[in-house]
């Protein structure tokens, strides 16, 4: 069955959502993050983590969506991995990630600022005044890990960074971390959330990576 990288765009999103759910499942912060309640909706209804997505690819030009197909699964169902890139060839500014940011209908939005408000001040202070590439989302559908999906769209990004001249940045968990490592990833600084406060776990760690840009010699 064989694989093939190609450009993604809003009629993936609901796909790409899809494998979302199915690649990290139930989450310890979920419940805190996203406690609820959420208003019933119509079954035809759009789903609102689809809308936020595509708002975000049409809001910024930086903003890339690839995939990963299989060539010989249904078109409906083909796609077995997704990436959300930025490419940000102009200085970046803290000021820029300022804006008040709605986390949506159901959410816990004290917990949510404290996690991704910080995560967002870290990245920030981080490439204050610079350009540079950042990796939002990589999943892969679990029925087809281990094929080499990810790494595709892996390469794709830090290929596309080095021709940018940009170096590229990311959030992962401790265990996904291992494997950006072997591949030029560095932990740059490690936010180990605190989510006691709304009997949660007391440690929810997340790695900072940074991979620094490749010149071509």
């Amino acid at each position: 069955m064989p694989l093939k990288l190609l450009p993604a765009g809003p009629r993936d999103a609901d796909q790409s959502i899809h494998i979302e759910t199915l690649a990290y499942g139930p989450n310890p912060i979920g419940p805190i993050i996203y406690p609820g309640p959420f208003p019933p909706s119509a079954p035809d209804a759009p789903n609102p983590r689809v809308e936020k997505l595509v708002s975000q690819l049409e809001a910024d030009p930086a903003c890339k969506w690839v995939k990963v197909i299989d060539t010989e699964l249904p078109e409906e169902r083909n796609m077995v991995a997704f990436s959300m890139w930025f490419f940000w060839t102009e200085p970046q500014h803290k000021a820029q990630n300022d804006t008040p940011v709605d986390y949506g209908t159901g959410s816990n939005w004290e917990a949510c600022d404290y996690f991704f408000g910080e995560m967002r001040r870290r990245q920030g202070e981080r490439f204050e005044g610079r350009p540079y590439a950042y990796l939002k989302l990589l999943h892969t559908d679990p029925a087809h890990q281990g094929r080499g999906a990810a790494s595709m769209l892996l390469r794709w990004g830090a290929e596309e960074a080095d021709r940018l001249g940009l170096d590229s940045y990311l959030e992962s968990s401790p265990d996904a971390a291992r494997w950006y490592a072997k591949r030029g990833f560095v932990e740059v600084d490690l936010f180990n959330a605190d989510f006691s406060k709304w009997n949660g776990p007391k440690e929810h760690p997340s790695a900072l990576m940074v991979r620094p840009v490749t010149k071509s010699s």
